[in-house]
Formats: C-alpha cells, sequence, structure tokens
C-alpha cells in the first residue's frame, strides 16, 4: 500500500491508497476526521488553491498597534503615570490588536493546497518542498484506479450478463483504461459467448 502522510505544525493529514480507494484521516488539532473514498467516487480533475497573506488586514492590524502605542504614549503624557500604571495602560490598549491577530491568525499564513475531485474531500499540502511528492501520489492514485477498474471489468463473468460487461468494456475503453484492440478483443470473446449460450 502507498502511504503520504503531511505535517503542518499541530494538524496533520494521512492517506493510504488502499485495494478499492483511498482511506483518509484528517487530524485538526482536536478534530479527527477518518473516511474512504472508493475509486468510483474520485475523479481525474486536479485544482490547486494557493492563499496569499491579505495586505489589507496586515496594514489594520499594523496600524492597530500604531495606534496603541500612540494612544498608551499620549495617556502617559497627559496624566504623568508612574511607569506600573504606564504598562497597565500600555497592556490595555494593546488587546484590541492582540485580539485581532488572534482572531485572523490563518489570513498571515500563505497556504497552498492541491484536490482531486471526489464525493469526499481529498486535499493534499502543496508547498513547495511537497509539490513533487504528492503529484507523484496523485498518479498513483490514479494509476491504482486503473488497476482496480481493469481487474473488476476486463474479463468474461458468466454470472454478469453480457450487454452489461460490454457496456463497463465500453467505458473502460471510453476512460482510456484499454486500447481499441484490446476492447474488440474482449467484445468479440463476449458475443461468441452470446452466441454459443444463445443469449
Amino acid at each position: 500500500m502507498i502511504r503520504l502522510a503531511q505535517k503542518d505544525g499541530r494538524n496533520s493529514k494521512y492517506f493510504e491508497i488502499q485495494e478499492d480507494g483511498v482511506l483518509v484521516k484528517n487530524n485538526f488539532a482536536k478534530e479527527i476526521n477518518e473516511y474512504k473514498i472508493y475509486f468510483s467516487e474520485i475523479q481525474f480533475d486536479e485544482m490547486i488553491f494557493r492563499k496569499k497573506k491579505d495586505p489589507v488586514l496586515l496594514g489594520i492590524v499594523i496600524s492597530m498597534l500604531i495606534n496603541s502605542i500612540l494612544f498608551t504614549i499620549f495617556i502617559n503624557e497627559s496624566y504623568q503615570f508612574s511607569q506600573t500604571v504606564g504598562m497597565v495602560v500600555f497592556i490595555i490598549a494593546m488587546l484590541p490588536s492582540l485580539i485581532v491577530t488572534g482572531l485572523c491568525n490563518n489570513e498571515f499564513r500563505r497556504e497552498n493546497a492541491k484536490s482531486l475531485a471526489a464525493s469526499k474531500p481529498l486535499i493534499f499540502s502543496y508547498a513547495k518542498k511537497e509539490m513533487q511528492e504528492v503529484d507523484v501520489f496523485i498518479s498513483d492514485i490514479k494509476e491504482s484506479k486503473k488497476q482496480f477498474f481493469l481487474k473488476e471489468y476486463y474479463r468474461v463473468d458468466n454470472l454478469i450478463p453480457v450487454a452489461t460487461q460490454i457496456s463497463r468494456i465500453h467505458w473502460l475503453y471510453e476512460m482510456k483504461y484499454i486500447s481499441e484492440s484490446d476492447a474488440k478483443f474482449i467484445i468479440d470473446e463476449l458475443e461468441s459467448k452470446r452466441i454459443i449460450e444463445g443469449f
């Protein structure tokens, strides 16, 4: 089984390609999500998300810090507070800036993510140091999906109606999992079986 583990601070992600799908484990601080995405639910569409630092928000926080410092200086000069009282005023003046910075912490980080379209989230961290590893893992998912469907559909099965098997072969060909000659070969086998059995 092929695995990919990613860590970002307190958060971690774990992906494992299994026989019939991909197991995903997300650990976000105190929240753990674990689910399986079957190959039939995974598409080939890839999306890259890039999030940059918000310069407006950064400017607001810097402005709040400067205003807090100037407010502290103004209050200390106007009322001639002692050094201890001045520090208390400074801490009180800095509280709004610290609160805004704490609430908007995620907005200050740059993030890159790559997603593979699926019925459930299949999102990988896509920082520069992880790009190649993630691209190889996504290729492995696609190859495993192809091998899974070839194993399931590219065969003659006596219990499944011939028409269903032929439609599966057409699907394999449309997905470019098999060549035209491979598709014709197995369809001829199925047609021969239909003629022999009289269906």
